[in-house]
This record gives structure tokens, sequence and C-alpha cells, in this order.
């Protein structure tokens, strides 16, 4: 932090002067500082925390007096802005020993193990555009700060690499021959063979699991490559890679998944895996053309991290009770509703593993097959073959089956095979695209099903949503103010004031959001004798929740609020997914 020998002796002196150190220690500390040369030199603060003179609370409170520069802890710092850290490089961070923080009315607030370096905030400015703001902070806490939220270099190392050996390719081809305007697929597959390549995507795909990600969002802009990560079911930003990269990372990511580099005007599907600290992860990979080039979804499925009890899915006592009785049942239709990644597939492998035993003969059909499931027959949809949802189950029915899971009923066709199934003793697990779960009967008449054809097979239905889970370490009770607690009672209709609101105040553990992991809220729809009769009168969808609920359905609201009584989440999560206005 100290410009040069003199200021480092006058800090010294400071510290002398203030009763903090003695004239022999600070002799001693200014010879220990000498001895080390190049990156191992310490600044004389250091030392002297080291040689344990002061302790660096004490040294700290000291610096910001003297040096009138304040200090920021980044041992704190759970989180930074991915778009600061792309303001300034990893490389210029590391060589100026900073890191940029935040950005406040047009400032970029950096922390410096040497704040009086002014060829670094001229640079900085230069880079950014920004004013900047100072502040100190250690410099091994700079370090630690960089490998956190940098990931710790190997990124950037690649994309080093990378741009060197396309430099000196592209230097080459000039003095060679004319630049082709058509691409050449050989040397693109060349260039996605390399080491900088490889282990860029390794990285990726590491980076991900590591941060327990579903999905990864590799995403073409105008002039830079956009990579996102979806944690607990909301999108981060990464540290995007150099736009000349893209095509050589596209490229390796369809090779990976056996897709065609030379297809890039049509969607196409691909498939593999990898085993990271042993977790053996399926990758589903989906491509579609945008205006600016390929964009490509990976579906990461951690086999290690399969939800296989209904217990553990977030139902409380009394539903399990219910949704086991219903899957003990020879014939019938269980229905899960929800929209796409709300945790269908996992609820029906949870009904599927608690059912399966040697007497029972169990057959899905899916679209993809998620899962391999021990002791059960596994059919992979293939429709440009013919082989539907709808054929698949005609074929099925010849195979005497006990138990039939079909993915999806996206038609007709598939639901009135599903429905002959139910009729003639089988039992059905399915999935259907509905917001509630007596919504699901409509939707089935929509479809095209008769009323009295839906009473005679339909046993339960169960919708679903995924919300994010407090961080159990950053944890704590909240209060909420009259107005707002009113606020909240006018639009959800119900009674708030005995229930408890936590939330989370932000960690090292959940990386500052204050959420860690999902866990479900379920609306359990049984369709008992009287409900029967209703559905066969034609009361309104609306009339039909009453009715529900009268029978003792607990809503996906009432589900969620107590939850948030029992502080497994918060009342915005909760507002978020059941559709609500948010209130907060």
């Amino acid at each position: 932090m100290e410009k040069s020998i003199k200021k480092k002796v006058l800090i010294g002196e400071e510290l002398v002067k203030a009763g903090l150190i003695t004239s022999e220690q600070l002799k001693f500390a200014l010879e220990e500082q000498g001895k080390l040369k190049g990156k191992d030199k310490e600044r004389l603060g250091e030392v002297i925390i080291r040689c344990g003179f002061v302790k660096e609370e004490l040294m700290v409170v000291f610096l910001e007096k003297y040096l009138k520069i304040p200090y920021v802890n980044l041992k704190d710092k759970e989180h930074i802005d991915p778009r600061i850290l792309r303001l300034i490089p990893e490389r210029m961070a590391r060589n100026f020993k900073l890191i940029g923080i935040d950005i406040v009315d047009d400032k970029l607030r950096v922390a410096m193990a040497n704040p009086f370096d002014v060829i670094a905030m001229d640079t900085i400015k230069g880079k950014t555009g920004y004013k900047v703001e100072r502040y100190f902070s250690q410099l091994r806490d700079i370090g630690d700060a960089i490998d956190k939220f940098y990931r710790g270099g190997s990124f950037e190392k690649s994309i080093h690499e990378f741009i060197s050996l396309k430099a000196e390719e592209e230097e080459k081809e000039k003095e060679a021959r004319p630049i082709r305007r058509e691409i050449d697929y050989k040397k693109l597959e060349v260039e996605a063979a390399r080491a900088p390549v490889v282990e860029f995507v390794s990285q990726l795909l590491e980076n991900a699991v590591m941060q327990g990600a579903s999905d990864i969002h590799i995403e073409p802009r105008e002039k830079e490559l956009f990579i996102r990560y979806r944690v607990d079911g909301i999108l981060r930003e990464t540290i995007p890679p150099p736009k000349e990269m893209e095509s050589a990372i596209l490229t390796r990511v369809k090779l990976l998944g056996r897709m065609d580099i030379a297809e890039r005007r049509l969607p196409q599907d691909g498939r593999f895996n990898f085993e990271i600290k042993n977790k053996n992860i399926d990758v589903r990979l989906a491509s579609t053309p945008t205006i600016f080039g390929e964009k490509l979804v990976l579906r990461l499925l951690d086999k290690t991290s399969l939800l296989l009890r209904m217990e553990d899915l977030g139902l409380v006592e009394e539903e399990v009770k219910q949704f086991k009785h219903v899957l003990k049942q020879p014939y019938g239709m269980v229905l899960v509703t929800g929209p796409t990644g709300c945790g269908k597939t996992t609820t029906l492998y949870s009904a599927l593993n608690y059912i399966n035993e040697p007497t029972k003969n169990i057959v899905t059909i899916e679209d993809p097959v998620e899962y391999q499931l021990e002791g059960i027959n596994q059919i992979q949809i293939k429709p440009l073959i013919g082989l539907t949802f709808a054929s698949s189950l005609r074929t099925i029915l010849r195979q005497d089956p006990d138990i039939i899971m079909i993915g999806e009923i996206r038609d007709l066709e598939t639901l009135e095979n599903a429905v002959k199934a139910a009729l003639t003793g089988h039992l059905v697990i399915s999935t259907i695209h509905t917001n509630d779960a007596p919504s699901v009967v409509y939707r089935l008449v929509h479809m095209g099903l008769e009323q009295y054809l839906i009473v005679a097979c339909l046993s339960m239905v169960l919708a679903q949503r995924l919300i994010r889970r407090i961080c159990a370490r950053c944890k704590q009770k909240i209060k909420l103010t009259e107005s707002a607690i009113k606020g909240l009672e006018r639009r959800l209709g119900v009674d708030l004031k005995n229930i408890s609101f936590y939330k989370g105040t932000g960690c090292k553990a959940c990386d500052g959001t204050g959420y860690k992991g999902r866990v479900g809220i379920f609306e359990l729809f049984i369709i008992n004798e009287e409900i029967k009769k209703l559905i066969l009168e034609g009361i309104t969808e609306k009339e039909l929740q009453k009715a529900a609920i009268r029978f003792g359905m607990k809503t996906l609201l009432q589900g969620g609020l107590e939850k948030v009584d029992k502080g497994i989440t918060t009342v915005e999560e909760v507002l978020k997914v059941t559709f609500i206005e948010k209130a907060l």
C-alpha cells in the first residue's frame, strides 16, 4: 500500500508513534521484508501482521486513518456482478493486484493492494471509461477474490492460448492464399479439438456442476458470446469468452453431442455424458438458430442427485399418504401437472420407485429417457421413424404391463390410448400442462375427452411448482410492517397474522443470493365420488376448485405459505411461482 521505501518508513514510524509497535519491531519487520524479492515480496503492514506485532483488525483501522482511503473486506464479499468482471480482464486484475467490486453513480469502485498506483488507476479508467473510486484491501485477500470470482484463471489461460494460436494461423493463411468466404468445416473441427478449447469447455462443465447448475445457456450475441448458468431456477451470468472463440466452442460442444457441425440452419438435439468428482453427469443438448448464430442449451442431469423418496419431494405427511394410497390401486390414471422445469419428471420417477417391485411389469415411454431406473423397461420415443407416444402405447398394451408411465400426454390419440389402458386394468401415470390441479379436468375436455370417461379413469391430479429454499447458513427471522402484511392479505385473501417470515442475508455458501437448493409445493386433488358427480354435472372450473378445497385440497398458495411459516422459503418465492403479483 506504500508508494516507496520512504513511505514504508513513514508508515512504520507512524505505527511507532501510535504505540502500536516498538522501534525494534519496526527494524525487525523491515529486515524481514528485505529478505523476499519479486512476487513473494510483502508490504510492510503485512509483514508486521504476519510477525504478530499488530492484529489485522487494528492495522486496518490505523491504515484507514493514515491513508484516508476506505478499507473493504473482500473475505465477506459473496458476489461481484459479472459485468464488472468483464470490464477488468483477469490478467489486468492480477498484474495491478486489484479487483472491481461495484459501480455507483458512474464510478467504478476498485479494491487495490496499492491505492497510490497512478498507472493502474489511469489504465482502468482508460479501459472501462469509468472514474475510479479507490479502496484498499490486503494483497492476499485480493488474490483470493480474483481466484474466486474469475474462477481460478483456467478460462483466462485457455482464452490466451487460443487467441495466440489463431492469430498465428491467420497470418500464415494471409501469406499462403486469398481469404475464403465459405466455412472450412474440417479446419473448424481441428480448431475445436485443440487443447485451449477442450480445456475451456471442460472447465465450463465443471464450474456448472460445482455451482449446482441445471442448465448451461451458450448464446451468440452481436459482439460477444454470452454464457449463463441456471442455478436454483435463476439464470446467472458468467465471464464470457471473446467472440473469436465462438465457432470453436460451439463446434466442440456439438461434436460432444454427436451433432452435425455443418448444419446451422435447423434445430438439432444431442446427448453426451461426463464424469466429475465421482458424479456421472448426463447432458441433453439442444441447438436452435438465432440471428447471431446457433444458441446451445445444455441440460445437466446428475444421476446421484435424483430424489427417489417421495418424502423428500416436499409433500407433507398427509399428502404422501394419499399419494401412496392412490399408487397402490391396480388401475386408474394419475396425472402430474405444472409448467416446464417444475420437477414433474422427478415426481414421476419417485412414484415409480415406490411401486417398483419384481411382481410388477412397469413400462415407461419417455422423451427423452432422463434417468435409467433399475428393474423398469424404459422406451425412448423417436418421432422421425414413427415411434411416438401413441404408437408406443399401442405396442405396450400387448406387452402385458401392470403400470405404464407416459412422459407427457400431448395429443388426443395418446390421451385416448392412455384412457383405454386405465380402463382395462392398468395404472397409468403421466404429465400434462395446466396452471393448477382442478383445471386438468377442463384441459382433458378441451383435448376431446368425454366427461364420463374422465370420471371413469382419473384417480388423482398433482399440481406442483419448485421454489427456492432459504440458505440454512444465513437464514434469519424478519418482521414485516403492519402495512406490508395488510397489503399481502388483501392480495391473497388469507390471514397472515400468525405466519412467521424469514429470509437469507447472503453468505459464501449461497453465493450471496440468500437461497440454496429448491423444494416443491403441491396441490393434491383426489377425484372422489362427490367430485365425479360434479364433473358429470358440468360445473365451472372455479366451482370445481372451491369443491376440491372443501374436500380437503390445499392450494399451491396454501402449501407455499406453510413452507414460509416453517422458514423453508420466502413469501416472495411463493408469490412468484403461484403467479400472484409481488407485494413486497
